[in-house]
């Protein structure tokens, strides 16, 4: 089998598509507005991510200070990981009264 030589001539590819856009002048914004969208929510998605990360980072930490908190107000000094402890010894329930109703 003979080889096949391919031969593109780039000078009068770039003519013919210069001509149609000259043609089609609302390809240019078109086209533009295309591939803006798809960058415009990547760019969203990733400031939205980071939103999100830093706020699970900050609720994380306030979680780690209450815990350190409770171990610090404990009776027996430092909490035990294997077992709960009740901070009111009166079988493990409190009161709870539900707050009244407030008027908008």
């Amino acid at each position: 089998m003979a080889k096949k030589t391919v031969t593109v001539d780039f000078a009068k590819l770039a003519n013919q598509r210069a001509e149609f856009v000259k043609e089609n002048p609302w390809l240019i914004p078109a086209g533009l507005a295309i591939q803006m969208i798809p960058l415009a929510l990547l760019i969203h998605g990733h400031v939205k991510t980071n939103i999100y990360k830093k706020k699970l980072q900050i609720e994380r930490e306030k979680t780690k200070q209450l815990e350190l908190q409770l171990q610090s107000g404990h009776p027996h000094g430092r909490g035990h990981g294997h077992h709960r402890h009740h901070y009111q010894h009166d079988g493990g329930y409190r009161n709870f009264e539900p707050a009244a109703p407030k008027q908008l």
